[in-house]
């Protein structure tokens, strides 16, 4: 048996629990997860919550109110500081009975599974009718243009953190569509926060804000002929849930995380790079929010 802690926000959570399911899978294990308890969730769908198992019917069965007693071993994944990629091959070879602890943010992990994956994250009947009908409208509007998703990750903590990008790589991105297409595309819009980009983003293209529930997004991006993603699991994870043949991702040549970066490897290798920088505001922010961190503690190691 092998047990995942999931953790933090519905991108990280359906990352650990798609890299760590096809671990067990292709070592003929079962699979289940808990939920470790935090406050690092900003958004959630008003019918379906914030966790993977409130929102995808199929995996309901394999959440686990408290870890099993037979499981006797534990595994973390290496900090960031000490990887060179997140795709770790000793966390295919943990003994049996193993709480595997991390994110698992690659796609190499399930990338031989991806029809699986796909399937585990079926979304409810009602959520998918919903956005292809949306899309069928929007199809009928803009009859023989192409739809693009735009996913903004751009809120607060996204500044704060160091994770934030430059504006640069969405209208790099964007142009990149244009050039690639004979007809003039129509950008779908999805964001996480309403900043000065999306609508610099929205003035300058032609453009259809699209943002509703959690689950709602998620989908409707899924369903794109091409989509421009950002440096969240949340939007990879919409681009590795597309089973459009004729699907392509636009991706961000980095994927900033405060001081350092992700491997390369959390993104898909055949997905389209279109160079990106770090927002220097937001690594500002991040170096800010630990100066003030550190002098809190030496406060408080004073008295």
């Amino acid at each position: 048996m092998i047990v995942g802690r999931i953790a933090d926000q519905l991108g990280n959570q359906m990352f650990t629990y798609a890299s760590l399911k096809t671990i067990a899978t292709d070592r003929g294990e079962d699979f289940y997860f808990i939920r470790e308890h935090n406050d690092r969730i900003n958004d959630s769908d008003q019918r379906y919550g914030n966790e993977i198992h409130t929102m995808f019917p199929r995996i309901q069965g394999e959440f686990l109110p408290k870890l099993p007693e037979e499981v006797t071993h534990t595994y973390e994944e290496p900090p960031l500081p000490r990887r060179t990629t997140n795709y770790q091959k000793e966390a295919l070879q943990v003994p049996k009975d193993t709480l595997m602890l991390g994110h698992y943010i690659s796609c190499r992990y399930f990338s031989h599974r991806l029809k699986e994956v796909q399937s585990w994250f079926a979304f409810p009947k009602e959520v998918e009718a919903e956005a292809l009908e949306e899309l069928e409208q929007l199809q009928q509007t803009y009859a023989g243009r192409p739809l693009v998703a735009v996913h903004f990750r751009v809120g607060e903590d996204y500044v704060r953190q160091g994770f934030r990008l430059k504006d640069s790589y969405w209208f790099k991105a964007a142009e990149y569509v244009i050039q690639q297409t004979l007809e003039k595309p129509v950008f779908l819009v999805f964001y996480d926060r309403k900043k000065k980009i999306v609508e610099r983003f929205t003035n300058r293209y032609n453009c259809v804000l699209c943002r509703g529930s959690l689950l709602h997004d998620l989908c409707m991006m899924s369903k794109c002929e091409k989509q421009i993603i950002s440096n969240s699991s949340f939007s990879i994870m919409s681009a590795v849930l597309n089973q459009r043949e004729d699907a392509e991702i636009i991706r961000p040549s980095v994927y900033p995380v405060g001081q350092y970066f992700q491997p390369q490897d959390c993104f898909a290798d055949h997905w389209t790079v279109v160079e990106a920088r770090q927002s220097m505001v937001s690594r500002g922010n991040y170096w800010w929010m630990r100066c003030k961190g550190e002098i809190r503690k030496r406060l408080k190691g004073g008295k």
